[in-house]
């Protein structure tokens, strides 16, 4: 667990990497290098690591530039590597994070009768990093309770990220599940098992490339990736040649494709077998084998015999049905988020709201849907361009450059918040992805914006001065790369009387956090801020942090009241694409 003087660490280095940082922080940040070993060795290993990422990135030394100087090691500047090659001649460990401020410095630095120097520092440093690596190994696994590995110990090498499943649900139309079975959405991958419909159309596709449209009530048992067994209900196949061999089985029937499209039905222990194109080799229990070409069909009855039967391909829904089903499926929810967006418009509790389905793509600003209309609200498109939302009447904002941004400026006092988005989100590469961030982080004023761990991060700042930092609220991790590309709903409330952050997914709770009294704020603030980036104009240089979304966002609603999760869900339904 970590010691008082570390948390107050972290929050005085969190106030200097956001350039928030009063006089009496200063002081109090140099006192704890001064007298705390812990802290200057904390210090020293994120130092250290910064320099080996930044190293091994430019695979040389870089030209120096200590415009900017900071202590977040991630995106140190060169002129913090050459601060850390000083590290050992400082004579105060506390002057360390503020050894380069003078410009008298940087013309020295610049200086070419230094370049030898630099290579000197820059070899140092790489030797400090050797040791680094294994006191960050030491430290980290101290701190979790576990074994320091010996100096003879292997230890395991960073494992490729996997993920598990034989095909994908590509398209969902009026689906209500078995109540004992998985629930899926359009883009799950579907693992060996059950997928069981009440009612509505789902179409899968196997990764060897078969297609299937199962139609409820039906019950399919995914064997593997080549290999499914449907229990009840009806199925149509689309298989391509690349995909040959694919086989369903029904009851005491075994259909091997030959590359072909077919359907087969399982209803009350007899089976049908349907060839709409190429052909199918058929298999009985009892050994026998027949071909089954286009245009015929079989039925299995209950006693087991196996005869012609009439061909109905109009009772098997094929491809272009099921495209102007889902046509028209988004049609109407496409209307019933647009009623629903009318109303919200005008809900007093509203503070801002950009539901961006009526924004021309050559439009730069981001017009504000308040009702009564406030064109003081109207949001700024920086760099980032517009894109189709989650329908095609619609648009969204995408983000993808560092500089792509769009900015707010919203007056007032408040107490409760709720906030509330639409997102697709492509990767999480940043350490931090924002969702919405002020500009100076003062008293008040909060952040929204989520990790690279896939967790939502939410904080209203207390204050400065030392310990007057944040309250961060993490929810457990969400996000992993099975989500890429697809529509989220996110939402987050700060709610003043229960003194609780909660985090929402696609209308669910994903945590609740009560904040200490010690770090609560009643009264919150937004002024100027940036929707998919930070901005920080308080900061005399040109570097920025990078933290814009990689992604796109076509929806943002906040209110200026802890919303319920009931309404919270209700807003995640009328929106779901």
């Amino acid at each position: 667990m970590a010691s008082p003087e570390i948390d107050e660490f972290e929050h005085l280095i969190f106030d200097w990497e956001d350039g928030t940082l009063d006089a009496t922080g200063i002081a109090r940040l140099r006192d704890l290098l001064r007298t705390s070993p812990s802290v200057r060795k904390l210090y020293v290993e994120r130092q250290m690591l910064g320099a080996m990422l930044k190293l091994e990135g430019d695979a040389g030394i870089a030209a120096p530039d200590v415009e900017h100087v900071g202590l977040k090691a991630a995106t140190s500047s060169s002129a913090e590597q050459d601060t850390r090659g000083q590290f050992d001649s400082a004579e105060d460990p506390a002057d360390l994070p503020f050894m380069l401020h003078s410009r008298e410095q940087i013309g020295e630095a610049t200086n070419p009768r230094y370049a030898s120097l630099l290579f000197v520092v820059a070899v140092s440093v790489l030797v400090c990093v050797v040791l680094t690596r294994w006191m960050l190994v030491e430290s980290r696994l101290q701190s979790a309770g576990q074994r320091v590995p010996a100096a003879n110990d292997v230890l395991p090498e960073k494992q490729e990220a996997t993920s598990a499943g034989i095909a994908v649900m590509t398209r969902l139309v009026d689906v209500e599940w078995q109540e004992s079975e998985r629930q899926f959405t359009v883009g799950d991958a579907v693992s060996v098992g059950v997928v069981g419909l009440e009612s509505g159309v789902a179409q899968i596709e196997f990764f060897c490339g078969a297609t299937v449209i199962l139609e409820g009530p039906a019950r399919l048992v995914l064997e593997s990736s080549t290999i499914a067994r449907l229990k009840s209900g009806r199925l149509r196949a689309q298989v391509p040649p690349a995909a040959r061999g694919f086989q369903i089985h029904a009851d005491e029937l075994r259909v091997v494709d030959l590359g072909t499209e077919f359907g087969v039905a399982v209803n009350d222990g007899e089976a049908d077998v349907q060839v709409f194109d190429g052909e199918v080799e058929l298999y009985q229990s009892n050994g026998e084998q027949r071909l089954v070409t286009a245009g015929n069909a079989i039925t299995r009855a209950v006693g087991g015999v196996v005869e012609a039967a009439q061909l109905t391909p109009d009772e098997y829904l094929g491809l272009e049905a099921l495209d102007e089903r889902v046509r028209n499926q988004k049609q109407g929810r496409y209307q019933r988020w647009l009623g629903h967006s009318m109303e919200l418009r005008k809900d007093p509790r509203v503070i801002t709201y950009y539901s961006m389905e009526q924004d021309r793509y050559w439009n730069r600003k981001l017009a504000s849907s308040v009702v009564p209309e406030n064109r003081d609200l109207d949001g700024a498109i920086v760099g980032a361009k517009r894109v189709v939302g989650r329908w095609p009447e619609k648009s969204g904002v995408e983000f993808k450059r560092p500089g792509d941004r769009v900015r707010v400026n919203i007056p007032g006092q408040f107490g409760s918040l709720t906030f509330a988005c639409w997102v697709k989100i492509d990767s999480l590469d940043r350490w931090y992805n924002s969702l919405f961030l002020t500009d100076s982080y003062q008293r008040g004023e909060p952040h929204w914006q989520i990790l690279d761990t896939g967790q939502l991060f939410f904080s209203v700042r207390l204050g400065g001065g030392p310990g007057k930092g944040h309250h961060k609220v993490l929810s457990p991790p969400f996000w992993d790369a099975s989500l890429s590309g697809r529509w989220l709903h996110l939402a987050t409330t700060y709610d003043v009387e229960t003194k609780t952050t909660t985090h929402f997914l696609n209308g669910e709770k994903l945590s609740e956090e009560r904040i200490p009294d010690q770090l609560f704020v009643q009264q919150t603030c937004i002024g100027k801020a940036t929707i998919g980036n930070w901005s920080s104009p308080t900061r005399p240089e040109a570097d920025f942090a990078i933290r814009n979304l990689n992604g796109s966002m076509d929806e943002f609603v906040l209110f200026r009241d802890a919303l319920k999760p009931d309404e919270i869900r209700a807003l995640f339904i009328q929106g779901s694409p």
